[in-house]
């Protein structure tokens, strides 16, 4: 099995380098985060460490970072009483950043403060995330996969116990943590829990699709396990990055953008993963029957589709912006609702080209997607209203600027739902232009997705305004504001991560 498994590898390495190389980098780059997380886990463990000191080395030193001292004036006791990643991002993004008030500091204070069975679960689920991610590297490589099946098991058995065992421990860490000492608090503990409710319920899918024989589905629902497991270190990297460019803010300010930004990250390596695992598989011999799509759901969408037209004209025809909505004035800070009007102050033109457009995109994807999809002049009012649409968006996600405690997420918004739709609109083009229509059409459900994205953001704040259970204090801090604009990334990323798994092109092959 060795020599066979070295053939394999130089197989790997001949005919696929640039995949080998962009393969080889990211699995060296989430192996050093399992290292990171392990020994963040060895120092979590009760006992190692006397709690009153770390308590009084850690609070000198949030004081001095929040006089942005030299790293190396504090470098040596960082190492003792704060996690090895913790004091790299520092030493990336000054003290400032890495070691002042509301970041981290307050978060490992909590952590030595807990009980030691608190301590021991959390250092478990650390150590057991480590290994998920290694794990992880070996059972999404094309070539494992299909060359070692019995191996591709056994690790796949090891792999599904430590998902239900890490996010068990987490969920007991979050129950223990509560809201309060949660980093962050509100916005990132309602992220945790959808993220291991999400975990649980795809993971029993997984199961349950291997039993059925459904190779797809089973790639599919076990790749988010592993998608949810990237959020840790790809927070973590998107810290260090940010950080290093925007110094001058607190890491809690730039964790305003990284909140929004992470999973929405994670869920486009997820779809790449996915799409090379089903690259490596032949293609069915037969073309694929395209099935018609039932009444309902066709009925769902168009609904859908008549009140995102409304919403976005409602939102930047006349006065334009969030603040013109009643739920988002409710729940988001007022700097950042004046932040967000100054987009469109004096630019009544640029605004309602801006809605025409975007109506344009819904409608013409709509149309494509539900009605005739080989209409060549729906196709063409897509491709020029989306990609005009997604520029615009870019240029005011560069307008609003950094995260602050003054603008929450600053751009980010606009950057990511604009890029989204520019880049997926600009591949659905592409891909027509290659004359491949499987892949055409699964490019164009990300695209008219993320033609939703505005008026997501509204039906957002809309849904945590009728909630009512975002407390006051993290109203202010742009909590509410934070969870709309993830919901608008989230849902578009994640229908489109869903609908590859069935989509036609994944039909087209014989996964296995």
């Amino acid at each position: 099995m060795s020599i066979q498994a070295v053939n394999t590898f130089k197989h790997f390495i001949h005919t696929k380098p640039k995949t080998f190389i962009v393969w080889a980098l990211f699995s060296t780059v989430l192996a050093f985060y399992s290292f990171l997380v392990w020994e963040a886990g060895y120092k979590m463990l009760p006992y190692i460490h006397d709690e009153q000191a770390v308590h009084d080395t850690v609070t000198l030193i949030e004081a001095e970072g929040d006089l942005d001292v030299p790293y190396a004036q504090v470098a040596k006791e960082a190492a003792d009483a704060y996690p090895l990643w913790n004091n790299l991002t520092a030493m990336v993004t000054g003290t400032y950043f890495g070691y002042g008030s509301n970041g981290n500091s307050t978060q490992v204070l909590y952590y030595n403060s807990m009980k030691p069975i608190e301590k021991s679960v959390l250092s478990y689920h650390m150590v057991l995330g480590g290994i998920c991610l290694i794990l992880g590297i070996l059972q999404f490589t094309p070539s494992f996969r299909k060359k070692y099946r019995k191996a591709h098991r056994m690790i796949g058995g090891v792999y599904i116990l430590g998902v239900f065992s890490m996010t068990f421990a987490a969920i007991y860490h979050m129950l223990h943590a509560g809201i309060e000492h949660t980093y962050q608090g509100f916005a990132f503990h309602i992220q945790l829990w959808a993220l291991a409710i999400s975990t649980i319920i795809c993971q029993i899918l997984a199961i349950y699709h291997i039993k059925k024989r459904n190779i797809a589905l089973h790639l599919g629902f076990q790749l988010y396990t592993f998608v949810a497991f990237l959020n840790a270190p790809i927070q973590r990297y998107d810290w260090a990055f940010l950080g290093n460019i925007y110094p001058h803010l607190t890491q809690g300010e730039v964790n305003n953008m990284v909140n929004m930004l992470t999973f929405w990250q994670c869920l486009m390596i997820g779809c790449m993963i996915f799409a090379w695992n089903r690259a490596s598989s032949p293609m069915k011999t037969k073309p694929v029957e395209i099935a018609p799509q039932p009444v309902a759901l066709k009925v769902f969408l168009a609904l859908a589709g008549v009140v995102a037209i409304w919403t976005v004209l409602s939102t930047y025809l006349g006065t334009a912006g969030l603040g013109s909505w009643t739920a988002a004035q409710v729940i988001v800070p007022a700097s950042t609702l004046a932040a967000d009007a100054m987009l469109y102050a004096n630019n009544t033109l640029l605004t309602t080209l801006f809605a025409i457009l975007m109506v344009t995109a819904i409608a013409s994807g709509l149309w494509l997607m539900l009605r005739n999809e080989a209409s060549r002049l729906a196709r063409n009012l897509f491709y020029v209203s989306a990609i005009w649409c997604g520029v615009q968006q870019v240029v005011w996600g560069f307008q609003l600027g950094e995260p602050s405690m003054a603008v929450t997420a600053g751009g980010g918004f606009y950057m990511v739902a604009g890029v989204s739709l520019l880049a997926f609109a600009a591949l659905a083009l592409y891909q027509q232009v290659r004359g491949r229509e499987n892949k055409w059409h699964e490019s164009m459900i990300f695209a008219v997705n993320f033609a939703f994205a505005p008026a997501l953001v509204i039906w957002g704040h809309a849904f945590w305004y009728w909630l009512e259970v975002i407390p006051e204090y993290y109203i202010n801090r742009g909590h509410g504001y934070v969870l709309a604009v993830g919901m608008a990334i989230l849902l578009p990323s994640f229908n489109g991560f869903i609908e590859m798994m069935t989509s036609r092109e994944t039909k087209s092959r014989v996964i296995s």
